[in-house]
């Protein structure tokens, strides 16, 4: 049994709030630990961007190390401590933190890590997995609990070595007050399958296809190229903080889907999917909205499980999938969403994980 002055810590870093989902995730984990009474240690905001420059690497290496230093101090023997995965700065000057994280482990400080993406998985040039794949080893084996997106990452852990206990998620939480939805709850139903997320030609070059498919579309996001859409079945409707959306979302289902085709999630993407639990979902069950994902990614398994929405193997199942479904079997989804969604938005995902591995001390 832990002494009674064991504190429980967690690395806090402020990103820029962007207008999709990128810091959603994190800013809900800080949240949620810091109400559960975990006390936060802030590190500078990060510099994420392509090209960085040799004088701006050093500098943001002398800022790292500067703030590790002070949680080293800040952090004493056999407490715990809760660490966001990857760091949120330039992965080769993150690699600075490792000395700073082996001497929290020197001194017996519990440590958690919480994965939110595994960059080995989504990149398929050989020389970058390989090194993605020794930093992930490098982070994770420090850990004493590794909390994971679901079974198949943990799979894929397992598989490049981590010899550590790993968790399962599930899905991401999604933080949001029941009243910001209570617009979406009130509003008519309608047929629209809703899109939420990065809509660039690069990241969602799927969108671009949509004509190909007969059902309605509705679009939220940055950087949709309006001038590529030539279909008629698309209606945009702007680009929203992510706190905001669960208010602004209309529609019957939400698409989880990824890369360039309408057939499949392939490339990079669609290899990620296979592995990921994407934040869309998330956010369009803590909206009270069932999801329509594709039938090979690793969240089909969560959603089939909990009868939360459908599976398609390519986008142009939709109208057949929306047409076979039935007013009983819709409401049933929508109940069981209704239930789920209100855990994601109490942080209730994160804290089953942490009451776990609680019960494992």
């Amino acid at each position: 049994m832990g002494s009674i002055s064991v504190k429980k810590y967690c690395i806090v870093e402020k990103g820029l709030n962007e207008q999709h989902a990128g810091s959603k995730a994190r800013n809900d984990v800080a949240d949620t630990l810091i109400k559960e009474g975990w006390n936060p240690l802030r590190v500078s905001p990060p510099v994420v961007k392509e090209n960085v420059s040799y004088a701006e690497r050093i500098r943001m290496g002398l800022v790292l190390m500067k703030d590790w230093r002070k949680v080293t101090k800040t952090v004493k023997e056999e407490d715990q401590i809760l660490i966001q995965y990857p760091l949120e700065m330039y992965p080769k000057v993150a690699m600075l933190a490792l000395r700073y994280i082996k001497q929290l482990k020197r001194k017996k400080v519990k440590i958690i890590i919480l994965i939110h993406d595994i960059e080995s998985l989504r990149t398929q040039d050989k020389k970058q997995k390989e090194w993605y794949q020794h930093a992930e080893k490098s982070f994770l084996c420090l850990a004493d609990d590794v909390i994971a997106h679901n079974k198949k990452m943990i799979g894929y852990l397992k598989k490049i070595g981590l010899d550590t206990r790993i968790h399962a998620l599930e899905t991401f939480d999604y933080l949001v007050e029941a009243e910001s939805i209570q617009k979406a709850e009130t509003k008519e139903n309608q047929n629209a399958v809703i899109i939420a997320g990065n809509l660039s030609e690069e990241k969602a070059g799927y969108v671009y296809q949509l004509d190909q498919v007969n059902a309605e579309f509705r679009l939220y996001g940055p950087n949709l190229n309006t001038e590529a859409i030539g279909a008629g079945n698309i209606t945009y409707k702007g680009s929203f903080p992510p706190d905001d959306l669960p208010r602004v979302l209309h529609g019957k289902f939400g698409l989880v889907w990824d890369g360039k085709s309408i057939d499949e999630c392939g490339g990079e993407f669609g290899q990620y999917m296979q592995y990921n639990n994407p934040h869309k979902t998330s956010l369009y069950l803590a909206s009270k909205i069932p999801v329509i994902v594709w039938e090979k990614a690793a969240i089909a398994e969560f959603i089939r499980e909990n009868h939360l929405g459908i599976q398609v193997g390519s986008l142009r199942e939709i109208p057949e999938k929306l047409a076979a479904l039935t007013g009983e079997t819709y409401d049933e989804m929508l109940q069981n969403v209704s239930a789920m969604g209100e855990k994601l938005r109490k942080g209730e995902m994160l804290r089953k994980v942490l009451r776990e591995i609680e019960n494992l001390e």
